[in-house]
């Protein structure tokens, strides 16, 4: 079935001619992308996500090098304009968001059905293909390689960044216990029990003090972790009897090296947490996790990140944003 219920568009691409910072990005007219075979998906692009990783490919520095000239673009969200033969997940009209399918800075994009998604009808599309990285990272961490349970005690390092927010509030419709842990400017810390709202200072050396008062011989069930460097043992130390570290990123700098007699005293798990390859390993399993998490924020119980949509005629504009938006927001290129 190829019904086309939309006036075509006109076709461009953003396409990547030379590695640099900047890169050599030019808008190209393209014409269509042609109808979609056996399995196949075609889409109209509303928006793509500007995500870390193609802005590391567009400067050289990504462990994979496309041959150059190359259309970049890992997450694009639009409406279904045909699908091949095979395809009953998806019919046209439907929105959807790509995940991980390359070339998804262009008007229109084919892609195999199985790397789509649904986007419930109360949700953006730009809040859909915005929120992939920060708040899928948080769902598989808690919900699948955590596996938490309500009444778990959780404690999130960088509570304010997109990730740490996402977790906090995953963590809190899952009915845990949620403590937060936010580094000042003067690089001493607020650890805040959410529930009865007290708050602990430590000083910039005494996070692991900290969390002991905050938390008690208890400890943390799970701690969320996309900091790293030396706070990472401060919570390994206050971790519960079985509890799990979630590794997702190391923003603070060094990679941590955690003495491994801390886990055996605590019968406890050091779990890392990463999308990139959920996608590879398990393609049904991410996309059956990301449909979960818009469930949850079609519910209202999860924020959307904050996203600013710049036409992708306006690459400049885009690529000087990406570093001076305010923490947290996620850089958009719309195709519309």
């Amino acid at each position: 079935m190829n019904a086309e219920p939309f006036q075509t568009r006109a076709g461009y691409a953003l396409v990547c001619h030379e590695y640099g910072s900047p890169p050599d990005m030019r808008c190209e007219t393209r014409g269509a992308a042609g109808l979609p075979g056996p399995g196949e998906v075609l889409i109209d692009i509303h928006c793509a996500a500007f995500n870390f990783t193609d802005h590391l490919l567009v400067q050289g520095r990504y462990q994979d090098k496309p041959p150059l000239p190359c259309v970049p673009g890992l997450d694009a969200a639009g409406i279904v304009r045909s699908v091949g033969a095979g395809v009953t997940a998806f019919q046209p009209g439907d929105k959807i968001v790509s995940s991980g399918v390359a070339g998804g800075w262009a008007t229109q994009l084919v892609a195999p059905a199985h790397r789509l998604v649904a986007v419930p009808a109360n949700v953006e599309l730009a809040d859909a293909v915005g929120s992939i990285n920060s708040h899928l990272t948080a769902y598989h961490g808690l919900v699948d390689r955590a596996r938490l349970a309500p009444g778990e005690r959780v404690l999130i390092l960088g509570a304010s960044g997109a990730v740490g927010k996402a977790s906090v509030q995953i963590a809190r419709h899952l009915k845990a216990d949620v403590f937060t842990a936010e580094r000042r400017q003067d690089g001493s810390f607020d650890i805040v029990h959410l529930d009865s709202g007290a708050r602990t200072h430590a000083g910039q050396a005494d996070l692991k003090d900290g969390l002991r008062a905050a938390l008690g011989k208890r400890g943390a069930d799970v701690v969320v972790d996309p900091v790293g460097d030396r706070y990472t043992e401060a919570a390994v130390r206050n971790l519960a009897w079985r509890g799990r570290l979630l590794v997702i990123g190391f923003a603070a700098g060094e990679i941590p090296r955690i003495p491994t007699n801390l886990l055996l005293l605590k019968g406890a798990a050091i779990v890392g947490v990463y999308c990139g390859g959920l996608l590879i390993h398990e393609t049904e399993t991410f996309t059956r996790q990301l449909s979960a998490m818009f469930d949850i924020m079609s519910l209202g119980a999860l924020s959307p990140l904050p996203s600013e949509i710049i036409p992708a005629e306006n690459f400049g504009q885009a690529w000087e944003r990406f570093s001076t938006a305010p923490r947290g927001t996620k850089i958009l290129l719309g195709f519309a």
